[in-house]
């Protein structure tokens, strides 16, 4: 019973982060509208360029776990594979997802830590921070590191098929 609690806390916890990414987005596309209609005026609002950077990571970060737990990414199958041969290479491509993952989530992190530490900024006009964006980016890849484990554990659970 409390593992289908968790389940569900998970995903729900999945699609907040998706709805975050979501409102990034948002901020994102009126914080450009705003610049471009005030350069219109001959005016202009401080750091939009960096300000987009850091948006656009923490949008296209904070929904990677909800992405991986639906298993909606983009294949391409090169070869049709059935039965154990099928079951094979989908468990060494989900290996080698996991070790990539993996690592990129570890040095995301270290790198998150340290951004953190010194609070890194930039200083165009103000100061812009790095570290949230850094942050997001170590989570979503943590998030979606930990479904491909539950993912390759699914794989390795299930029967063969003949």
């Amino acid at each position: 019973m409390s593992g289908h609690k968790g389940a569900r806390y998970g995903e729900g916890i999945l699609k907040g982060l998706t709805v975050a990414g979501w409102i990034v987005v948002a901020i994102m596309m009126v914080w450009g509208t705003t610049d471009v209609i005030l350069q219109a005026f001959y005016s202009h609002l401080p750091g939009t360029v960096p300000w987009t950077e850091i948006f656009n990571v923490i949008a296209l970060a904070l929904p990677l776990g909800y992405v991986t737990s639906k298993k909606a990414h983009i294949t391409a199958e090169l070869f049709t594979l059935r039965g154990r041969t099928k079951r094979a290479v989908d468990i060494m491509s989900m290996f080698l997802v996991l070790l990539f993952m993996g690592l990129l989530t570890w040095q995301l992190c270290l790198q998150a830590w340290q951004s953190l530490r010194g609070w890194e900024f930039d200083q165009a006009e103000i100061k812009i921070y790095w570290f949230p964006a850094k942050i997001a980016l170590a989570f979503g890849y943590g998030s979606a590191f930990i479904l491909v484990i539950s993912q390759l554990i699914e794989l390795l659970r299930r029967k063969p098929k003949t």
